[in-house]
């Protein structure tokens, strides 16, 4: 057959299926029994049968009142669909809206196929599918304003519409009627993920959310598996596990993120945050993102969520995370008060080959580059009984970190009687051992302090006691975290007496006044130093002045040295832990770890350990110190390479045959098997191509939804970075969250001796325009001066000073640069590109940690040289995602392209095959979406297991960029 020939069967299968597609509005062929010819819905009904939408049971009944589930949904779209040319299998259906990013139920999560649609969830999905990203009331006043519903009585309001009441065959055949009379029924979708983000597109007519609560219809036929008070389905709208199944080694972990609405079915505010108690059933580990544990988290607008550490464990176990509202106060939230939201995640042992490295180059000495990072520290159990006040401490043992610690309290017995006693932990009583203090928060004053420090105190002022048995008092109190806090108190009269009895400057001074000399210091005060130095670079300039007033400034000249001192001392015992005769190198470490977390310690044997091409055997048994401390220990291959590659490489380990017959059975399912580990190297800027004198401001978004973006906080690392490349004459750092807090201003000098963004943590809610508001009131008046702000943040915030902001910044005429980074879908970057394009600045997402570097190198290059850069990060990382996929005979090509670069003028994909290279151009399904589906039976003779490329083109035909992928099922 003709190439010709057959390109119009081609054509003539493809206009057969459009038909087969495209409704037509006829008379019922077949009488139908349960609904009149003179109902109201019955020109509707007919025409679902007709067009093989609905069918009629055996006894020619319709039974509109029965419900539809979202697998009979998807499929009624794609009959309609006149976008949609495959096959009307639901599996096949909801592949093809997962690239719309259409609100199903079942897209991802089989089991919700089978589970009835509300109304409000249909108004939702039609929304999607006409191009708009509306919550339900928006989307219920849509179908309102396009005849698509009247509602229930034809009030028109959100209640009237009755958006918890399943969805039933009636309703869908009227709404999907009305819909192909007003027109092309065509599936536009979205770009990402449905979060409401067109909810401003919609204008909500006076009283359609009505006067109270009273107005909503309450629930009804709730079939999921959460049982409450009413509305309490109308406030959880989701529950996201990042992993539901975790290894069982006390170091895998997953996000869980709950997405909530108020208990009316309204969006709760951006910058509203709530109090949520988290807890497992099986005791696991709750932590934030810097490995602290924590029982309390603080939501962000709609979502909360928490890390789940995964328990060592020897047996699989399943256990739930439940989410409690506690400490509320709104009406708005209060059908969660009491309630457990509960996600459920399992735990299985199995043998692990780890794979951590270490990169070492005199030219970028950065402390993060390598994987190799302690467990996260657990907290001290907290006295029971103890009230936040003073307590006695009795004696401490540096040797264990514990001490004995006593209060007058009351104390319940295990009968439930109370008695107001002295309770003294350590003491006579075995019930109540000695306390650990080592984890505490452990303060001076409230002044951060380290164990070193803290025992030192307490020692000398016990030896200062008239009476060596005497006590100390110290307070005690409890974190919002329930991590105990041990306060020392105390500046000494004298000292406060000569500095204005200003805190700081008496902490400084009394904390130098316990380390040894400069010449005995020690690695062993490398934190105490540090602490002091902490406390040293946040004093305000009258505070330093008083500061070197002290001693004739003897002291504030100590402090600089003390530091200098710890950090060459540092710099000596990193420098010896190094091999010799390497000038730079990537260290690759292997560790065996049986079923249940434990490492093995002492496996015979060997593994090829390769990166970047080079491969090397190495032993398991030459490494013999801690290798948490570089080097490795018994049970660890260690190799060296010379390379060091900046960005992300891989690392893979393969275990030499034979394995150890004493570990055959344990480790079997390792055996043949190649782990391959991610390499991240974080890049250093290049040098500066211009110089500018100028202020910038620097507003890094710590809401609590930055969890799900950022785990391991690298954008405030790496905008510390920016900070010290641009050189900016007045600097303004700024975290966000709930409010605004100005972390240092100044010259770069002066803020680099902060901490900034290494302390901060994601908590709270979000406001990034109380953040940019500050940094504006913080620039000079200097017109000559060029201005400039770099925003990072989710854009999930408030916008009730958006209108002021933008106004305010082009009156000062700022330019402000948006960040946004991680997955798409999490992200609104509708308020970051206004922020962006009004202010002449420019927005820039990055989906990983090497692109975020990319983003601020272009930043940087902007605002010194004064240049506009495109949008588009870089052209090696044009496809976001790039698939091909095996279902059920069919073939689907899948890509997404990042929708700021807009020259891509078509993308093809290149598989090999036994006649050579065979191209297929994918169809655009929307502006960053490309797709095209082939049968198994056209492919049969293509390489469909080799490599496939995918390969972007611009207008002039040049190829723009190449990803290269395999097939999945």
């Amino acid at each position: 057959m003709t190439y010709a020939k057959k390109a119009f069967l081609s054509l003539l299968c493809f206009v057969l299926v459009l038909m087969t597609a495209t409704p037509a509005v006829t008379h019922a062929a077949t009488t139908i029994n349960d609904v009149p010819t003179n109902s109201g819905k019955y020109k509707a009904i007919s025409w679902a049968v007709d067009n093989d939408l609905l069918s009629l049971n055996s006894a020619n009944n319709f039974l509109p009142n029965e419900q539809i589930t979202d697998r009979e949904l998807v499929v009624m779209f794609a009959k309609l669909d006149k976008n949609y040319a495959l096959t009307y299998n639901d599996s096949v259906a909801y592949n093809f809206y997962s690239d719309f990013y259409l609100p199903f139920n079942g897209t991802f999560t089989t089991a919700n196929r089978s589970k009835a649609v509300t109304r409000g969830q249909f108004a939702r999905i039609y929304a999607a599918f006409k191009g708009l990203d509306l919550d339900e009331p928006q989307a219920v006043q849509y179908l309102y304003t396009n005849d698509i519903s009247t509602g229930n009585t034809d009030k028109k309001t959100f209640a009237d519409f009755n958006p918890s009441t399943k969805l039933t065959r009636g309703d869908i055949a009227e709404f999907l009627y009305r819909s192909v009379q007003n027109g092309n029924f065509a599936v536009l979708g979205l770009k990402r993920a449905a979060t409401g983000r067109d909810n401003d597109k919609i204008t909500l007519p006076p009283g359609f959310m009505g006067s109270s609560n009273a107005d909503f219809e309450k629930p009804k036929d709730n079939n999921n598996d959460f049982t409450g008070p009413d509305y309490v389905n109308n406030a959880l709208q989701g529950i996201d596990v990042e992993k539901p199944d975790l290894i069982a080694n006390d170091e895998d972990s997953t996000l869980i993120t709950v997405s909530l609405k108020a208990c009316n079915g309204d969006p709760i505010p951006d910058d509203k945050s709530y109090t949520f108690r988290v807890t497992s059933s099986y005791g696991a580990n709750i932590v934030d993102t810097s490995g602290k544990a924590a029982q309390y988290v603080h939501s962000d607008g709609s979502t909360v969520s928490a890390i789940v550490i995964a328990p060592k464990l020897t047996k699989s176990v399943r256990d739930t995370i439940s989410f409690e509202l506690i400490n509320n106060t709104d009406p708005s939230m209060k059908c969660l008060v009491g309630q457990k939201l509960n996600a459920h995640v399992r735990y299985l042992p199995q043998p692990e080959m780890r794979i951590d490295y270490q990169v070492y180059d005199p030219k970028n000495t950065d402390d993060d580059n390598g994987s190799v990072i302690p467990p996260y520290d657990k907290f001290e159990k907290l006295p029971d009984f103890f009230t936040e006040n003073i307590v006695n401490v009795h004696w401490i043992d540096r040797e264990e970190k514990l001490f004995s610690i006593g209060q007058q309290t009351n104390v319940t017995s295990t009968t439930g009687n109370v008695e107001n006693k002295y309770l003294q932990y350590g003491g006579s009583d075995k019930n109540y051992p000695a306390l650990g203090y080592e984890k505490a928060d452990l303060q001076f004053e409230n002044y951060k302090i380290s164990v070193w420090l803290f025992e030192e105190i307490i020692e000398k002022r016990r030896r200062e006691s008239i009476n060596p048995d005497s006590t100390i008092e110290i307070m005690y109190m409890i974190s919002d975290k329930r991590q105990p806090i041990y306060r020392i108190q105390g500046i000494d009269d004298a000292i406060a007496s000569q500095v204005e009895n200003i805190n700081p400057v008496g902490a400084i001074i009394q904390l130098m006044s316990y380390l040894p000399d400069e010449k005995k210091l020690t690695l062993e005060h490398y934190d105490s130093v540090m602490d002091i130095y902490s406390i040293f670079t946040n004093l305000s300039n009258y505070d330093r002045t008083v500061l070197l007033k002290y001693q004739g400034g003897k002291l504030l000249g100590q402090v600089e040295a003390y530091k200098k001192r710890v950090e060459a001392l540092k710099e000596s015992a990193d420098a010896a832990s190094r091999p010799s005769g390497k000038d730079r190198y990537t260290k690759v470490m292997v560790t065996l770890v049986r079923p249940g977390g434990e490492v093995i310690t002492d496996y015979q044997g060997t593994v090829k350990i390769k990166f970047d091409g080079v491969e090397k055997t190495a032993s398991f048994v030459t490494n013999t110190s801690d290798y948490l401390n570089n080097t490795g220990n018994a049970g660890t291959a260690v190799a060296y390479f010379d390379s060091v590659i900046y960005g992300k490489s891989k690392a893979e380990a393969t275990l030499v045959n034979k394995i150890d017959p004493r570990y055959a059975t344990i480790l079997k399912d390792l055996k043949d098997k190649t782990i391959t580990k991610e390499i991240f190297t974080n890049p250093y800027f290049s040098k500066n191509s211009c110089s500018l004198a100028t202020e910038v401001a620097y507003v890094v978004d710590y809401s609590a939804s930055m969890k799900a973006s950022d785990q391991t906080n690298y954008r405030g690392k790496k905008m510390m970075e920016v900070i010290n490349q641009i050189k900016a004459k007045n600097n303004i750092v700024i975290e966000t969250n709930t409010k605004a807090t100005v972390l240092g201003e100044g010259s770069t000098d002066n803020v680099l001796k902060k901490d900034l963004y290494k302390a901060s943590k994601e908590n709270g809610a979000t406001d990034i325009f109380e953040g940019i508001d500050l940094a504006l009131s913080k620039f000079s008046n200097d017109s000559k001066t060029s201005k400039s702000i770099i925003v990072v943040s989710d854009g999930k915030t408030s916008k009730s000073k958006m209108t002021k902001v933008l106004n305010d910044a082009k009156n000062k005429g700022v330019k402000i640069h948006t960040v946004s980074m991680g997955k798409k879908s999490q992200v609104n970057d509708a308020i970051l590109m206004q922020l962006a394009a009004e202010t002449g600045g420019t927005y820039y997402h990055a989906i990983d940690n090497l692109q975020l570097h990319q983003v601020f190198q272009k930043i940087i290059d902007s605002i010194l040289c004064k240049t506009s850069s495109s949008s588009c990060v870089t052209p090696e990382n044009l496809f976001e995602e790039a698939t091909v996929t095996l279902r059920k005979g069919n073939i689907t090509m899948n890509a997404r392209i990042d929708d700021n670069c807009s020259n891509v003028a078509k993308v093809n994909v290149r598989f090999p095959s036994l006649s050579g290279d065979v191209q297929f151009e994918l169809k655009k399904r929307s502006d960053s979406v490309y797709m095209l589906t082939k049968t198994v039976q056209t492919m049969q003779d293509f390489k469909v297991n080799n490599d496939i490329e995918f390969v972007a083109y611009d207008n002039d035909g040049k190829i723009i960029a190449i990803k290269t992928v395999t097939i999945t099922d």
